[in-house]
């Protein structure tokens, strides 16, 4: 029921009821008849929201009028009251959400609604704050020199400051060092209010008036803190305010309001929302990327490992990592997702296990965080605590829709959340809330926003969710997968390389954990043989070699009658389609493929199978064999639009075509595929085809036009195309070409960067062709013994592929076979030969690192 008052107060408003009037400063407002009625009815009503049906019938009582007369007359009110009076809750109606005070009998123009507005006692009665003694902390504050700079200057611009950030990311200690910095600048004091322990809004005032030293002999608490402050300069620390955002935010605005020469710094897991409030995001320590190379001394460049080192020599007495131990250390943090708190409570683990031990824990659970400082609050001294403190402050619709998201093994979009969500209604919002909230991290730097769970909230939240309700998550998870990889194999031969890239890779985490599920005990096992199916792309965009075999192998292995036949095509067609998979094998997949398309399959799918099985006889050598498949494939794939399937048939004919000594036709071909290629805005395939022009030249013997090609098909590629798996041989091929031309010192730091790269992604082709040019650099510098053990190595391999050489290859190993016969006795050579096919990949690759690797 409404309640009856002489007036209520509100900013610099009274309003009236029995005068029906409304002042400001004691002078009237004109307010017409139907704007007071309205005006009434919201501040009665403020403590909810108020539908739009209901007011109606409140202003205009038996009275049938149109929604636009209540929307003409709030718009009215707001621009008569000024922002932040009358909030919209969309589809729901209206609330009134200023701060109102219910006026006691008697004159309602002297009277004023909070403490923000009682004027300060005599000067001789408003009490001085006691002089601040901060909390020291024990340890030093490591990784946050950026973070300190940046809120000391948010402060010089604002006077409320919220650091907003997850549980255990390190608020508290950062509003610490910042009072720090300020106590010379702040001339009567910095002050701290802890509202951590706090669990009633009503103590607010009173525990800053604690913190300041006052006696309020149990009155009006935020009124003597005022009058306390009201003529003071200072600093005032307000720490943990998320369980308490209404109080703490009206409590600031009040000292704010009345006490100038104040500045406030809130600390929060989601802003208060206060009048004038500036942000300050804290995010997670930084830590270096799985793909960086990390030693014990590049340990200290990267806040989260700093500060993991420096807890783990804290607990240990000692600690003093050295190499092998970085990447270790690396991983743990990463997986710890640089948040102090998890490394602090982690590091300590070290007295009881190895950091190997550690690591491996760390990658099943977050078990080693479970044992915190006894001296903090209960909410804060182990990981699972704070994050649990933190979901047990959402709302149920905000807690229903985290837990949900926890079978995601990666980012995702408010497209894929809301299908996982299942009916929860306005996932869009609840999301804003929760990244709000710090509990859901937001990426706004790519083509669409993505947002993500910290691993240890993605972790305690899967462990709160229902089992039943987890399988029906990941169910729903798998299925989206299958959607959104449908599109991007529908995508890939049309649409722009970075195009793509920007839409599905980043996917590639749920896609393991969605696979990775499909294929376990409890799976989804048909449709995780699609789902695999639909990836060739995104594995080889990202140059995983390995996962694309294995997951392809593995849904081969489940096929089964019921398998639909493009189903299978795709899975035969991308386990042949990798450049590693050469020879018999390969040549096996592709007719499978080719044959299955013929059955179910899109022109497109079948033009792709017919120029795979085509190149792999034109590595063995077959070109009369690969000329009727190429026909047929180019029929089919210029019987559509443009694509990159086109592209890549165009350059398996011209490389047929080099290899037939057809180089005028081979010249007409590649270009006209380069022109398709850059219509399609496709980069890799841009560079793929100079690298067959490239080829071209140094068939003819024109090494000087071969190298300045291949050098402008990398030039062609951003940072990220120039480290897949695809363009590899592009860079050897550079090598190969200037020791064709007796230039070593170029070659050689080319030839240690590409061994190095093909080692890394498991390419034995490109390691191969990398110890090859390594053999002849040593033989060209005399290196004799090393030069034969290599060559013996290389053509064990070569002889095993059974593939035919690129020109390039074939002019590095002309030179190198001569040099070695010119140079060696046959016996000396054939000794050498067999003891380095002897040996393996591992011993003869050092053995060239000695040779190409500056000494």
């Amino acid at each position: 029921m409404a309640e009856t008052a002489t007036a209520f107060a509100f900013g610099p408003f009274r309003l009236i009821p029995d005068r029906r009037a409304l002042t400001a400063e004691g002078s009237e407002v004109p307010i017409r008849g139907r704007a007071f009625d309205l005006l009434l009815a919201l501040v009665e009503r403020r403590d909810r929201v108020v539908s739009k049906d209901e007011l109606m019938a409140l202003v205009w009582p038996g009275r049938v009028v149109e929604e636009g007369n209540l929307t003409v007359h709030v718009a009215a009110l707001r621009k008569l009251l000024g922002r932040g009076i009358i909030a919209t809750l969309s589809g729901r109606g209206y609330r009134f959400v200023a701060p109102v005070a219910v006026l006691p009998a008697g004159d309602p123009e002297q009277a004023r609604p909070n403490a923000a507005d009682l004027p300060p006692p005599a000067e001789a009665a408003v009490p001085a704050p006691r002089p601040a003694v901060m909390p020291r902390p024990l340890t030093r504050l490591v990784g946050r020199d950026a973070d300190l700079d940046r809120l000391a200057a948010r402060l010089c611009e604002a006077r409320l400051v919220t650091v907003v950030g997850a549980g255990g990311v390190g608020k508290t200690r950062l509003a610490l060092a910042t009072a720090d910095r300020a106590a010379g600048r702040a001339a009567d004091g910095v002050w701290l209010a802890d509202f951590g322990p706090l669990e009633d809004p009503r103590l607010v005032g009173a525990t800053i008036a604690a913190a300041l030293g006052l006696d309020t002999g149990g009155g009006d608490a935020l009124r003597a803190v005022v009058a306390c402050l009201g003529s003071r300069r200072g600093l005032l620390l307000l720490d943990g305010c998320e369980h308490l955002l209404r109080a703490a935010a009206d409590a600031a605005e009040a000292i704010l309001r009345s006490c100038p020469g104040i500045a406030i710094l809130a600390t929060s897991r989601e802003p208060l929302r206060a009048e004038g409030e500036r942000l300050h995001r804290l995010q997670p320590l930084d830590a270096a990327a799985a793909d960086v190379a990390i030693t014990a001394a590049r340990l200290a460049d990267y806040p989260a490992s700093e500060l993991f080192v420096d807890r783990a020599a804290a607990a240990l007495g000692a600690f003093v990592p050295g190499d092998a131990e970085a990447a270790e250390i690396m991983r743990i943090c990463r997986r710890l997702d640089g948040i102090p708190l998890a490394i602090e409570l982690a590091a300590p683990a070290l007295r009881a296990m190895t950091l190997a031990e550690l690591g491996a824990r760390l990658e099943r659970h977050f078990g080693p965080l479970t044992a915190g400082r006894r001296t903090a609050l209960a909410r804060q001294q182990t990981l699972r605590a704070t994050i649990g403190w933190s979901l047990d402050l959402l709302e149920p619709a905000e807690r229903a829709l985290l837990l949900r998201l926890s079978v995601f093994g990666g980012s995702w979009t408010s497209d894929s959340a809301a299908f996982v969500a299942g009916g929860v209604e306005d996932v869009g919002g609840l999301i804003a809330a929760l990244v709000d909230k710090s509990l859901v991290q937001a990426d706004l730097s790519g083509v669409q926003a993505r947002y993500r769970l910290l691993d240890s909230t993605r972790f305690y939240a899967a462990e709160r969710l229902p089992a039943p309700a987890f399988a029906a998550a990941r169910g729903s998870l798998l299925r989206w997968l299958v959607k959104a990889y449908e599109r991007a194999e529908a995508d890939w031969p049309f649409m722009a390389d970075d195009d793509w890239f920007a839409l599905y890779a980043p996917e590639i985490e749920n896609l393991r954990a969605g696979l990775a599920w499909a294929f376990g005990p409890d799976g989804d096992e048909r449709r995780g043989v699609v789902l695999a199916s639909l990836t060739e792309h995104v594995w080889g965009e990202l140059s995983l070699k390995g996962e694309l075999r294995d997951w392809f192998d593995l849904a081969i292995s489940r096929m089964d009658e019921a398998t639909p036949p493009d189903v299978a095509g795709r899975l035969w067609l991308g386990r042949c389609g990798w450049v590693a998979a050469r020879g018999p094998q390969a040549l096996d997949a592709a007719r499978r493929a080719t044959a299955l398309f013929r059955a179910a399959g899109s022109p497109i799918d079948l033009g792709r199978a017919l120029w795979r099985q085509a190149w792999q006889h034109v590595l063995a050598g077959h070109l009369a064999a690969a000329e009727p498949l190429l026909d047929e494939a180019e029929q089919l794939l210029r019987g559509g639009r443009a694509s990159k399937a086109l592209v890549s048939c165009l350059r398996v004919r011209a490389v047929a075509w080099m290899h037939g000594n057809r180089p005028a036709a081979a010249t007409a071909v590649l270009e006209e595929a380069l022109a398709i290629a850059r219509q399609l805005r496709s980069p890799r395939d841009v560079a793929l085809t100079y690298g067959s022009i490239a080829e071209l030249h140094c068939a003819s013997g024109r090494m000087g036009e071969a190298i300045a090609v291949a050098q402008a098909a990398l030039a062609a590629l951003g940072p990220a195309q120039a480290r897949s798996a695809w363009v590899q041989h592009i860079g050897g091929a550079v090598a190969s070409y200037l020791l064709a031309q007796g230039d070593i010192a170029q070659a050689r730091p080319i030839v240690a960067d590409r061994l190095a790269v093909a080692r890394m992604m498991g390419l034995p082709h490109e390691v191969a062709a990398n110890l090859e040019r390594a053999a002849l650099i040593a033989a060209m510098e005399g290196r004799l013994d090393g030069a034969g053990r290599l060559y013996g190595h290389v053509q064990l391999c070569h002889a095993q592929r059974g593939i035919l050489r690129s020109f390039g290859s074939q002019a590095v190993h002309d030179r190198l076979h001569g040099l070695l016969q010119q140079r060696l006795a046959p016996a000396e050579l054939e000794r050498l030969s067999a003891h380095g096919a002897s040996l393996g990949e591992e011993e003869m690759v050092a053995e060239a690192f000695g040779i190409v690797r500056p000494s």
